[in-house]
């Protein structure tokens, strides 16, 4: 028994190992007209992935660990949701998403199924909604009704959130992913739970569906969380175009969804995920072994690909998303917005984006509080009022000498007391763009006169000791202006205030731990026309204002945030998306007509059509496999 088994060890693993790395391995398949055999190709999709490693690998998606990379092959929502573009294509839903009034409609596929057969129907969007109550969405719903199988109408609480950002809250979630035939018994014990609390018109006491949930409520939903995340099934029930067909340490095979609606239209028949280190991933992309890539590369690094490998296609995007560092606003001389401005204007970001990330777009703003790919919010007459921080030794050292400051014979810059700093920029190790960035800053620094030295800190730690209420570093470094939501400025600018900008820069804050908003940023400051603006209440409030409030507000907070100079934007970051034509029809790819042109080495989009083309098929913007799922990519011509 013992040799049997380890015979199927081993066949298994070379089955696994032996997929065609030209993209088709071949499958025998009788011919009923003769009896005999014809040989067919099956088109296989490679890429590099993790997941849990068997034993652990198992299929409740919610679980501690995942699914990993099959996620993106498996699961499936109302709709496909591009971040950095806020387009959202149908594929659970037929058509767009109907707002009328208070309610958001969406007609179901009649033909959608789990890949287990049953039918997916408007009770498992329901399912979705009550059990994993903690999405963001519930807190500005009423109920989630289904009049029927195939309708789901979302009622929305008042006062309304703007037409635009309904649409992109039903259009951003993967509802097919709690089945209420799988899990039942935790969704009817979350439905229980709610159904017994009270409502409340109170926004800042507002739970899901506009329900008050007390301590003892919150912890009963908390433990039949905690219940459905350990529950386990043998692989995971989605909807999506491929389900698990074999899970190895090194190597993962997807095979077709039989029930999935647009079977027909897929090309790829495999998917086989590859898990390795990142010099193994970067090889593989080198030696045409995988069909996608997002690495991170340098210039030489991507130049030396594609002159090597003549079927890459390198694509970078902007990316809704600059890192930087913020200043420790509570700590001497930060305090002093003169001391900000100048070390803005004492860095040269140009050479820093050169080196770091050639195509990365320049800024001359300090920070706005949201990316600059969204300044198209700013209002021209307000465009025109913000500082630019251009590299201006001079203008640096001007304001250092209006706060008092002396430059010494040695050339050292001392403050009006006479004393001498050396600042330290913090950066979480293995960081590698963020670190070399931090690195050239802290020299620019000390070659302007201001002593300053990079402090590279273990991640395990780092993240707490850089954030409030630590806050031990002179200036710490991450995502600055960011929006990991939607390009509407309520997500930039909640998270610049809200998370890891103002947490790492220390940002004034209500102190009082008797007080409900213990930990809150506590900021009022004059806007352009001199008006006081309370940052938080601000913010809070945008959800809730048509567009064209939503930018009078948010041109108001980008000048109070540029002007103040309360944290630094390096440069606008672009993400990478590096594909094989070897596995995927060169026509089928953005900027088809010009990739010769560029030799493969594309340029950042500026025409909004080939943006979002190349947004879609980046793995980790589309949040899914939208070109592979609808058909739009296929194997080249006789491969």
């Amino acid at each position: 028994m013992k040799a049997k088994k380890l015979v199927g060890v081993v066949l298994a693993v070379f089955m696994i190992l032996s997929v065609l790395v030209t993209g088709c391995r071949s499958k025998s398949t009788s011919n009923s007209s003769s009896g005999g055999k014809t040989t067919v190709k099956e088109a296989v999709f490679p890429r590099v992935g993790g997941w849990p490693k068997p034993p652990l690998f198992q299929g409740n998606v919610f679980s501690s660990a995942g699914i990993g990379t099959a996620y993106a092959f498996m699961a499936e929502g109302l709709y496909q949701y591009v971040r950095s573009t806020d387009k959202i294509y149908p594929r659970l839903a037929e058509g767009m998403p109907e707002n009328k009034g208070n309610e958001t409609i969406v007609h179901i596929r009649k033909d959608a199924k789990w890949n287990d057969g049953q039918p997916f129907t408007s009770k498992d969007v329901w399912a979705f909604y009550t059990l994993n109550n903690g999405a963001f969405i519930t807190k500005y719903l009423t109920s989630i009704e289904t009049p029927d199988d195939y309708t789901v109408v979302f009622k929305w609480a008042d006062p309304q959130l703007n037409e635009t950002i309904k649409t992109l809250l039903v259009g951003q979630d993967l509802q097919a992913t709690i089945p209420y035939h799988i899990y039942k018994q935790f969704v009817d014990k979350a439905d229980e739970i709610l159904k017994s609390l009270p409502t409340t018109d109170d926004l800042t006491k507002r739970g899901p569906f506009t329900k008050l949930i007390d301590d003892k409520t919150n912890a009963e939903l908390n433990k039949n969380w905690q219940n459905f995340i350990t529950y386990k099934i043998d692989k995971p029930i989605l909807t999506g175009p491929y389900i698990v067909d074999k899970v190895t340490a090194s190597d993962m095979i997807l095979k077709k969804n039989p029930y999935y609606y647009n079977k027909y239209k897929i090309h790829y028949d495999i998917v086989h995920l590859y898990q390795t280190d990142s010099t193994g991933a970067l090889a593989m992309l080198q030696n045409g072994r995988v069909a996608q890539s997002e690495d991170n590369f340098t210039r030489d690094e991507i130049e030396s690909m594609l002159s090597k490998n003549k079927d890459l296609v390198f694509y970078p995007m902007k990316d809704p998303a600059a890192f930087g560092f913020a200043f420790n606003l509570q700590k001497t001389p930060f305090n002093d917005v003169n001391v900000r401005r100048a070390i803005v204007y004492a860095l040269d970001r140009k050479k820093i984006r050169d080196v770091v990330n050639w195509t990365g777009i320049l800024t001359d703003y300090s920070a706005l509080g949201m990316p600059q790919n969204m300044d198209n919010w700013i209002n021209p007459d307000i465009k025109d009022k913000l500082t630019k921080y251009n590299f201006d030794p001079e203008k640096a050292a001007q304001l250092l000498e209006k706060s008092g400051w002396k430059k010494g014979s040695d050339g050292i810059w001392r403050d009006k007391n006479g004393k001498q700093y050396e600042f330290t920029i913090a950066a979480p190790s293995g960081w590698s763009q963020l670190i070399l960035a931090d690195q050239i800053a802290s020299d620019q620094l000390k070659k302007f006169g201001l002593p300053t030295k990079l402090l590279t800190i273990d991640g395990t730690i780092y993240w707490q000791n850089a954030g409030w209420p630590k806050c031990m570093y002179d200036m710490s470094s991450d995502w600055m202006d960011v929006t990991w939501g939607f390009m509407i400025p309520y997500w930039a600018f909640h998270n610049f205030y809200e998370g890891g900008p103002s947490s790492f820069g220390n940002f004034p804050r209500i102190t009082n731990q008797q007080s409900k908003d213990y930990g809150k940023i506590n900021m009022i400051l004059p806007g352009p026309d001199g008006q006081l603006i309370d940052i938080r209440k601000t913010i809070d409030s945008m959800l809730y204002m048509n567009e064209e409030q939503m930018k009078d507000t948010a041109s108001k907070l980008a000048w109070i945030t540029n002007e103040n100079a309360f944290a630094v934007d390096y440069f606008l970051n672009t993400a990478f998306t590096t594909v094989n034509m070897k596995y995927i029809d060169k026509n089928t790819l953005p900027m088809a007509d010009r990739i010769d042109k560029y030799n493969r080495n594309m340029p950042v989009p500026t025409d909004p059509k080939d943006a979002e083309a190349v947004a879609n098929i980046n793995f980790g913007f589309d949040s899914g496999i939208y070109d592979i799922a609808t058909g739009n990519w296929r194997p080249p011509v006789g491969k």
